[in-house]
């Protein structure tokens, strides 16, 4: 009895011998690694918000102040601990505070939020203040702040600046 084995002919494509295979392999490697940055993207963005941004405007080169609602929108604590602008040299946090009928400003490091808080920046309160203006402001510019969280993470915001009467 005789045996006989046959296996089937086996093709070896590469991709030398068709491009478009190679164009396929190449574009799918583009489309992970694009993927890949916009998850990167995305999972580096704080989920928070900012809502009624506004620089009130002072005379000459006085500092400014900004004002805004910081909401934690997202299921882990945050922790704003500073800004910065190209439209000035230097931004602090302040915290407006009175005591034994005097007022004061208190520089803040970091400002803690909890998930589903809103931080309120308001006068009398938590403000950014604005020094060296990089050139002059008026009435209704935009002005672009980012907001700088820990972890490297930061959101720009865009101040709409008001005259010194606003609130």
């Amino acid at each position: 009895m005789m045996q006989c084995s046959i296996e089937p002919k086996r093709r070896f494509f590469s991709t030398a011998t068709h491009p478009s295979r190679l164009r396929y392999a190449i574009g799918a490697g583009i489309a992970a690694i694009l993927a890949l940055f916009v998850c990167a993207a995305i999972a580096a963005e704080p989920a928070i918000s900012a809502r009624n941004a506004r620089i009130r405007l002072l005379p000459a080169d006085l500092p400014l102040a900004g004002y805004f609602e910081l909401v934690n929108q997202g299921k882990q604590p945050l922790t704003l601990v500073g800004a910065s602008s190209p439209a000035f040299k230097t931004i602090h946090m302040h915290l407006s505070t009175e005591q034994n009928g005097k007022s004061t400003m208190l520089m803040i490091e970091g400002i803690e939020m909890n998930p589903g808080e809103t931080l309120h920046f308001t006068p009398g309160g938590y403000h950014l203040m604005l020094m060296q203006r990089v050139k002059p402001l008026l009435v209704d510019d935009q002005v672009p702040i980012t907001l700088k969280f820990s972890g490297n993470q930061s959101l720009e915001v865009m101040f709409k600046v008001e005259g010194a009467g606003a609130q």
